[in-house]
């Protein structure tokens, strides 16, 4: 239960990604020395802590793309599936805005968006908010709300709607790994 705990923190940093690779870019002063922003206390601190970010959100991408301990069953008859793209976009939209206005020469915006940054991690782990991961979506993945299986309430796949509803309708088997309370991760070819 503790890795699990763990890991959904992990799901948390690898969502910011592209965030990480955006701040490192968008703070740097092209026209200054970039060693020298790089390597003063502040740099050193900030662009030390998003790249570890970076390589925790790679590491964790890659071992949940793996899906090591994940099983083939069939989609149950009884599946009923929503596409759910807005709360991911939702996700988005508030993760984004606040880190627009940060600097990094200012200990007030560091520590603000900081502590930020955390009461959103909490959030999202504590209500195992998994599904939204814009990394996943970026991927090519989209999530969907469902009822009737096995003790899900998300399913992340790039399955479309109708692969999904053609899988459940003919019984096919799909690869299903769990990322969560009630998410799993769904891959499969229904008409491979």
């Amino acid at each position: 239960m503790r890795n699990a705990y763990w890991q959904k923190w992990g799901l948390f940093i690898s969502s910011y990604f592209p965030l990480y690779l955006w701040l490192i870019f968008s703070q740097l002063n092209y026209s200054k020395n970039i060693k020298i922003q790089l390597t003063n206390m502040n740099g050193l601190i900030f662009y030390g802590i998003l790249f570890l970010f970076s390589i925790i959100a790679i590491v964790q991408i890659v071992i949940l793309l793996r899906m090591n301990g994940s099983q083939r069953d069939p989609l149950p008859k009884k599946l009923q599936v929503e596409p759910e793209s807005d709360s991911l976009m939702n996700y988005v939209i508030t993760y984004i805005m606040p880190f627009l206005t940060l600097n990094i020469n200012d200990t007030k915006s560091l520590i603000g968006n900081l502590f930020l940054f955390l009461v959103i991690g909490s959030i999202y782990v504590g209500s195992s908010a998994t599904f939204l991961n814009p990394i996943l979506g970026l991927l090519g993945y989209k999530v969907f709300g469902v009822s009737g299986y096995k003790n899900g309430h998300h399913l992340i796949s790039k399955l479309s709607f109708d692969e999904l509803e053609t899988a459940r309708n003919n019984g096919e088997s799909v690869l299903t790994y769990r990322i969560g309370e009630g998410i799993y991760l769904v891959k499969g070819a229904p008409h491979a």
